[in-house]
């Protein structure tokens, strides 16, 4: 450890000039040696756990041996980070060498235009999904899956094969992701995996596409370092592979798991489109049967599709192989006999067996083993799974009953997967003296922990399906019966959030993220992941990001145990506080939809709801500065607030060295219009949301808008891209996108969460080639002048930031932008239906004064 801090030491010492690349290198080190303390910490702890007791449930975990299947899941774990590790430090190294030569003038033309577009560090602090596959699945046992695996790696290497997708689709629990992670593996080691993304029903992240592109962009650069500098200028991922000099395969697993049809249609319509326009790419997926995916694949012919293959009955490879595994499994458990009866009993499938023999192989239980052979022989059916979970939480000690059906409650009312400390602090906060380690061991056979994260997963999205019927089904009559109270859950989740939100230790606070200036947008903020990971913890992150959500799930007996936390989140300052973590965060969209959730929740009258309301009114008025730079909801949004609004009264109490408007502003937000205002020209298309809370509408300026149909508000600035009239527009069925068709031959997709001021994704029926265009490049015209006192050169772009010299002073609400004028001198011609703006600058405090603007402390 200390030659790995001596490392990290050395590279913050390189020059300026080349911090870049070594950033690239310092931060997936930091990460591999956490992830060996942790590793060597949870070595530790199973070596001194005492030997099996019948005293007690709770006594009954000691002395416990590392059996194999612990010892290969640490391996697997240490050699894909380890990996991983070994990947950035190759990027470091050839980047590292490019500049050598770039430095001795070695190298000429290409090489130094690569060093000059390359972000290395760019591209390895994209977003990704937290979910390790690794973590829950692992590869074939070896002799087993042969002739499918065969079918599989001779597609691959067939280059004049004209069906460059492959799709594996089988029932549920038949083992397609274990066979995914086999092919992902040899082609890993055969240099030709390009990258792989594992969806995931139990994981917010892993359940939707948001970050497919840029987890796909990182394992590219992760697998293939030479593509770095292609990836950084491209305008697609894809448009990359087309500089590999061999073929690259990408791995899809469980797509079925993407919770939103409309994102798996788009994401197989993309990737069939992108694998026909080059040799070099295959994408090999698997999935349950699902008419989305087949509606699209179905009908081409580029396709290779292999179907129910891995779990029917009729091939005896099959049977073979769930042998084999038993055989391997429960050699030293159980005699022969009795484990071919297991194998009979699986009746094809996989997660049967495995669960089964993780069953049997358990040293977290008092049963014996001949006695969990008895009782999953004496199941009625061959090969269902929800036979063997029942089996599963039957044998668990009854005393432990109300604990078990708490967590596994809340694993499921959960947004993202909680960790062991998470679920032991929420018994805390409940005043329950449970441990959740020794249960989740006890569940081993059905929830794993990321040795880590100490995340605990399910195994299987089968179990998740299961539980959720459990939760569904009414209170059973006997004490000892699984049924999952999961409104209960939300509302201990929820009591929980509240209080992560106002720790005094580790909670919300002024300038959370402790920036020197106000000049910068977030993204503009150096090594600004490491602030955010560092002064914004994981459950603060989802404390901040989730609590609205629980509380609007919570019932009755809950709402008035959380109600003073709630009032205390949504009054001034704590509120301003939220909003600082989910600038940082990127949650402003999520923060939006879950007052809206609250709000409409039928017991929302226990809220305020006049806060509520202006609380969203407020950040969806002022979304882009919000959004973009967490100093300005200070600098920025307060000022412009509604002067008889909540949070400017008391805003201004507490911050009292903003800019002051002296002219301009209205009392309150305003009421329902009859009309919605905003374009230029005519409106040419208009339509509803799925769910009705939102109005998008197309126009002649070549413009699109986001209305909110409550208030009747445009949410956040016109999204700019098409060439021509906008004469066609919709959401998708599940909401989360727009679609729009305009007379400049092109049809756009829309992400509603991420198109305020971000980016869009465009069709071109020409040339049938997605590509993304940059909304802030799109404003045209010559920025307004504009005088503000102590800086020079100032000016009013279209999209609402006044600059001076590159930096941003403030931001100004498209009502009054027009008419702005400086105390005496008019700088901005009015015009009508705007009002006249009036700022007085005499307390005004930004860039790295910034700070100054609260007054409420000394």
């Amino acid at each position: 450890m200390s030659a790995l801090e001596k490392q990290i030491t050395l590279l913050e010492a390189y020059p300026e000039e080349d911090i870049a690349v070594d950033e690239a290198f310092t931060q997936p080190l930091i990460h591999y040696v956490k992830f060996l303390e942790n590793t060597h910490d949870t070595i530790v702890d199973l070596k001194e756990k005492p030997n099996r007791s019948k005293l007690s449930f709770f006594k009954a975990f000691s002395k416990m041996k590392i059996d194999a299947e612990e010892i290969l899941k640490l391996n697997r774990d240490i050699e894909d980070r380890h990996r991983q590790f070994m990947d950035a430090l190759g990027l470091f190294t050839a980047l590292r060498m490019q500049n050598v030569e770039r430095n001795t003038k070695v190298t000429k033309g290409n090489v130094e235009t690569i060093l000059t577009d390359v972000d290395a560090n760019a591209i390895l602090q994209l977003p990704q999904v937290a979910f390790v596959a690794s973590s829950v699945h692992r590869t074939c046992l070896t002799g087993t899956r042969e002739a499918v695996l065969q079918t599989i790696y001779r597609w691959a290497n067939d280059d004049a094969s004209d069906k460059p997708i492959f799709w594996l689709c089988d029932i549920a629990g038949s083992g397609k992701s274990t066979v995914a992670m086999s092919a992902a593996e040899s082609w890993r080691k055969e240099g030709v995996l390009g990258g792989q993304f594992f969806f995931s029903i139990a994981s917010n992240d892993g359940s939707t596409t948001d970050k497919f592109c840029s987890t796909i962009a990182r394992d590219l650069v992760d697998y293939i370092p030479m593509l770095a500098p292609h990836i950084a200028r491209a305008k697609l991922v894809i448009d990359s592979i087309h500089h590999s000099q061999g073929r690259v395969i990408l791995v899809i697993d469980a797509l079925d798991e993407c919770k939103f049809g409309s994102q798996r249609r788009e994401l197989v319509e993309i990737l069939s489109t992108a694998v026909q326009g080059t040799n070099k790419l295959k994408i090999f997926m698997t999935s349950r049967p699902d008419p989305v995916t087949q509606a699209v694949l179905g009908p081409l012919s580029i396709k290779s599709k292999v179907e129910d293959r891995l779990h029917d009955v009729h091939h005896r490879d099959n049977i073979n192989d769930i042998a084999k595994y038993i055989h391997k499994e429960l050699n030293d458990v159980l005699p022969e006999a009795k484990r071919l009866r297991l194998v009979e009993k699986a009746n094809g499938l996989f997660i049967w067996a495995s669960t089964a023999c993780r069953m049997l192989n358990s040293e977290t239980t008092l049963d014996l083993p001949e006695s969990i052979y008895d009782r999953l022989i004496s199941v009625d059916q061959t090969g269902e799974i929800d036979d063997v979970y029942k089996l599963v939480f039957e044998r668990v000690d009854p005393r432990s009953y109300p604990a078990m059906s708490n967590i596994l409650a809340l694993l499921l009312a959960a947004f993202e997967p909680l960790s062991i400390d998470d679920v032991d602090n929420i018994f805390k906060n409940l005043g329950l003296k449970w441990s959740s380690r020794a249960l989740v061991e006890n569940l081993g056979s059905v929830l794993s922990v990321d040795p880590s994260t100490s995340l605990i997963q399910f195994r299987h999205p089968t179990l998740v399906e299961y539980l959720r019927r459990c939760s569904l089904a009414s209170a059973p009559d006997k004490p000892n019966t699984l049924h999952l109270d999961v409104t209960k859950a939300h509302g201990q989740a929820a009591s929980w959030c509240l209080k992560r939100l106002m720790s005094r230790t580790d909670g919300l606070k002024f300038n959370i993220c402790q920036l020197e200036s106000s000049f910068y947008l977030n993204r503009e903020v150096p090594k600004l992941d490491a602030r955010v990971s560092s002064f914004i913890s994981r459950q603060l992150r989802y404390a901040s990001s989730h609590w609205l959500f629980h509380a609007a799930e919570t019932d009755d007996d809950w709402r008035p145990m959380i109600k003073k936390e709630v009032q205390q989140i949504i009054q001034v300052p704590h509120v301003l506080y939220w909003m600082e973590v989910m600038s940082f965060t990127g949650g402003v969209p999520r923060a939006i939809a879950g007052l809206r959730a609250i709000r409409g929740h039928a017991g929302s009258a226990t809220w305020d709801q006049a806060s509520v309301d202006q609380i969203r009114r407020f950040m969806m008025t002022f979304s882009v500065p919000i959004q973009e730079s967490a100093p300005h909801i200070y600098i920025s949004a307060l000022p412009f607030a509604p002067t008889k609004s909540i949070l400017h009264i008391e805003g201004a109490k507490r911050y009292r060295n903003l800019l002051r408007v002296a002219e301009g502003l209205e009392e309150m937000y305003s009421g329902l219009p009859s009309s919605l205002r905003g374009h230029e020209g005519m409106v040419t298309a208009v339509g509803f949301s799925p769910d009705g809370s939102q109005i998008v509408s197309g126009s002649s300026d070549k413009t699109i808008r986001l209305w909110d149909a409550e208030t009747r508000q445009a949410v956040g600035e016109p999204l700019r891209g098409p060439e021509g009239w906008v004469n066609a527009i919709g959401f998708s069925p599940d909401g989360p996108q727009i679609v729009s068709g305009s007379y400049g031959n092109t049809t756009r997709l829309w992400n509603t969460e991420t198109a305020l001021g971000a980016k869009a994704s465009t069709f071109d029926q020409d040339d049938t080639e997605f590509v993304y265009s940059d909304l802030s490049k799109d404003l045209q015209g010559t920025p307004p002048r504009i005088i503000v006192p102590g800086f020079n050169q100032c000016s009013l772009s279209l999209d609402g930031w006044v600059h001076s010299s590159g930096k941003r002073l403030f931001w100004v609400p498209p009502d009054n932008r027009r008419g702005l004028k400086y105390p005496y001198r008019l700088t901005i011609p009015t015009s009508a239906p705007f009002r006249v703006t009036k700022l007085d600058f005499t307390n005004f405090q930004c860039g790295s004064s910034w700070t100054k603007v609260r007054t409420d402390v000394q």
